[in-house]
């Protein structure tokens, strides 16, 4: 017989190929009995309903419709892929364990060619996990951990020697890292990581394309190390400022490609370490966005073989930074006769070819001082720094070496192409926004314009009754003030091409408290910058009268500020450290009636490092109410307190309100805006999505409490009864029982229960609703 007639005979002999079955699970159906009974190639839908955990071990797919619910009860990991091929789509996945130990799971996939797709994963503290699962594709699944504080939670998402990975369009909050570890060949795009450790966190993991994703709000966002060929494009990396606040790090990489990215508002745009770590190997910078960071980029000085070009540094407290001290390497600050544009270049372009004529040189004298001396960074916007800076110009002897040489600047930014602007999420759309203020708390303690020209600080302020505040006015004097203190008109304010404030337009008057509301990245600290007058914007914004840009000055001593996050000299007493900020300011330093107001009379003598946050947070109090200002802006002032703490700082406010302080915060704790505010103003993509008083936005937030109840097997169906009987409508689980309620009653089906004597193992409480998540 011929080969061909062979294969011929055996393909009519085998047995023709199974077509899958489809398999359907109500909500009162065991969806464990029918994975056991599919069989490979098989489709089991499931209709609504609450199941209890399962573990596929078979080649299915799992459709859910309605949005079933797989419940772990709060224990071990809820549901596990384990058969190559397998897929997941359209549940709802919640209530893993606790134990980081165990890597209790939302979901867990073990196999290859596995789908997970357009899942909720809530409540969990470990959201998708991946071992050996090469090729699998987690695709528009939205990811939310367990309210834990971030040393223990588990990893949002973790890749773990897994080749060929697809992570795309998932929407992930309030996890540890997105971990991508012992892997090759990934492509991580248009995701979004908010609240998080890492929002990307890659190591030995080669080959891999990061695209389009949002990364906000984290203590870092992306974290590249020891890794080869990764190309990180078009990605929007806004307000990391943890404790490093690096947007980028990067640490022993080898051919990098950093292109098209916008970096903002981070403590660090970019952190570069031992990258490149080979000799034959490069790092390329090209066509990002740098704006808004305290520092750009910053290098160690070892650092050698980078390349920038085509990069806009926009506004950074210092573009370029050497970290350690020493000189920067053999660096490249051009490519092809195209440098980058920076902001404080003084050069011009007479052929008109957009390359300036002249280099430029990044060769600030207060800059290196302060590098030397990180003490005077306490000066970054003062009067003095930019003496130093005329003095450096006027005495070229005084100049340091310069940090760098641009020989080819541009006079005009190369906007990145192709960022997300907007957030996946609704009613939390991303901009490009949130701040740390610790150089503008500097800005306003010292009245200072940030960049340009000194603002005028006499002249009489316009309208009838308005502030007239002069420098060295003595204590005692009185203020008049106007029934308008603060005035926002079509507010405006965009980073790149995101608009991070969109028209804002409000009026705050004497003695009202007004709190600014919204999800992170929703323009709440950009607005108190502009109010501040501390960044360029469009529109028009007056303190008083006094507008903040054409008389800086004069509006800014009528400011106290508060920021989130605190700055002092360390080795000041408390004492020492008012009658230091009250020379700066020329005001007189407070007495002893201050201190005792503030609860600090007794801490006077002790140095700042020894004092607790609570303690430092009213420092930062008592120094914003030097010179007795009538308006106090505070941003989150109480984010990094622990409750008492919190409470008292609360009761403080109140009374400062009450004396007749004008208040302006933003928070994101509901009580503390009920406690305090007069008006909330919630901001939505920098646009004002309503202005309502504090009792409306409790009912805009109102939440459901949902009541799991753990009940032994025999005493469901008794429980069931009971609480349909007392007009609830209660959901069966694979522990028990849920049932949404009033937040206000969630223990009156507890009560039902034991009153009428059915055995109650445990329960567990969790929220839903817009009120239950950060804003």
């Amino acid at each position: 017989m011929r080969p061909r007639d062979a294969l011929l005979l055996l393909a009519l002999l085998a047995p023709a190929a199974r077509a899958g079955d489809t398999w359907t699970v109500g909500p009162g159906d065991d969806l464990a009995r029918a994975l056991e009974a599919a069989e490979d190639g098989d489709t089991v839908v499931v209709d609504g309903g609450v199941h209890a955990p399962v573990v596929v071990t078979r080649r299915l797919a799992l459709e859910g419709r309605g949005w079933p619910v797989i419940d772990g009860g709060g224990r071990g990991t809820v549901v596990k892929l384990a058969a190559a091929g397998a897929s997941l789509r359209g549940f709802v996945v919640r209530g893993s364990g606790s134990s980081l130990d165990d890597e209790n799971s939302g979901i867990t996939v073990a196999a290859p060619d596995v789908r997970v797709e357009g899942n909720r994963v809530e409540e969990a503290l470990f959201g998708v996990s991946l071992a050996h699962a090469r090729g699998s594709v987690v695709a528009d699944n939205v990811i939310t951990g367990k309210a834990l504080d971030v040393a223990r939670r588990g990893d949002a998402i973790r890749v773990w020697y897994s080749d060929d990975v697809r992570l795309e369009r998932n929407v992930v909050t309030r996890g540890r890292d997105v971990v991508l570890w012992y892997s090759a060949h990934l492509t991580v795009a248009d995701n979004e990581v908010t609240d998080g450790r890492y929002g990307l966190h890659f190591m030995y993991t080669d080959d891999a394309d990061i695209q389009r994703n949002r990364l906000v709000g984290n203590s870092v966002g992306v974290y590249l190390m020891y890794s080869r060929r990764l190309r990180m494009s078009h990605n929007a990396v806004v307000g990391n400022r943890g404790p490093s606040g690096f947007g980028l790090g990067l640490k022993d990489m080898d051919e990098c490609d950093v292109t098209d990215n916008v970096f903002a508002d981070n403590r660090v745009g970019a952190y570069v370490d031992n990258s490149p770590r080979e000799a034959q190997s490069f790092l390329i910078f090209r066509r990002n966005l740098f704006a808004g960071n305290d520092t750009g980029v910053a290098l160690l000085p070892s650092v050698r073989k980078n390349t920038y070009s085509e990069n806009a540094f926009v506004d950074n407290g210092e573009h370029v930074g050497v970290l350690g001290g020493g000189t920067l390497g053999a660096n490249a600050w051009s490519d092809g006769g195209r440098g980058n544009f920076w902001s404080d270049y003084a050069g011009y372009d007479r052929d008109g070819d957009g390359v300036g004529d002249v280099p430029y040189r990044s060769e600030r004298l207060f800059e290196h001082l302060a590098q030397r001396h990180p003490e005077l960074k306490l000066f970054v916007y003062t009067p003095a720094a930019n003496a130093v800076e005329l003095a450096a110009r006027a005495v070229p002897l005084v100049r340091p070496q310069p940090k760098l040489l641009d020989d080819a600047p541009l006079v005009a930014p190369v906007v990145p192409a192709g960022v997300p602007r907007g957030a996946a999420t609704a009613g939390a759309p991303l901009v490009l926004s949130s701040a740390g203020l610790v150089a503008l708390a500097a800005l306003v303690i010292f009245g200072v314009s940030h960049r340009g020209p000194p603002a005028c600080s006499g002249g009489t302020p316009a309208g009838p009754g308005a502030i007239l505040r002069r420098r060295g006015r003595t204590a005692g004097t009185p203020v008049a003030v106007s029934s308008d203190v603060v005035n926002l008109e079509a507010v405006t304010k965009r980073f790149g091409q995101a608009l991070a404030l969109d028209g804002l337009t409000l009026t705050v008057r004497q003695g009202e408290a007004l709190a600014f509301w919204g999800a992170n990245g929703a323009g709440k600290t950009t607005a108190l910058r502009c109010l501040l007058g501390v960044i360029p914007f469009q529109g028009r914004v007056t303190l008083a009268g006094h507008d903040v840009r054409r008389a800086g000055k004069a509006a800014r001593r009528l400011v106290g500020f508060v920021p989130q996050e605190l700055t002092f000299h360390d080795d000041l007493t408390v004492r020492e450290s008012l009658a230091f900020y009250a020379r700066l300011k020329r005001v007189p330093a407070g007495d002893d009636a201050l201190l005792a107001r503030l609860g600090l009379a007794e801490h006077a003598h002790k140095a700042v490092r020894e004092l607790s946050g609570g303690l430092k947070q009213r420092l930062a109090v008592a120094l914003a109410l030097l010179g007795d200002p009538p308006l106090l802006v505070l941003d989150e002032p109480t984010a990094n307190l622990d409750a008492p703490a919190r409470a008292s700082l609360v009761a403080l406010l109140a009374e400062l309100k009450a004396a007749g302080k004008t208040l302006v915060f933003t928070s994101h704790r509901l009580e503390e805006v009920l406690a305090l505010a007069d008006r909330v103003v919630l901001l939505e993509g920098g646009r004002l999505a309503a202005d309502v008083p504090p009792r409306d936005l409790g009912e805009r937030l109102r939440a459901h409490a949902t009541l799991h109840l753990l009940l032994p097997p025999l005493a469901v169906e008794r429980a069931e009864a009971v609480l349909v009987d007392a007009g609830l409508l209660p959901t069966r689980t694979g522990a028990g029982l849920s049932v949404e309620v009033d937040p206000a009653e969630k223990g009156r089906p507890i009560a039902l229960l034991v009153n009428a004597g059915v055995p109650l193992a445990d329960f567990e409480v969790a929220r839903t609703g817009a009120a239950a998540g950060r804003s």
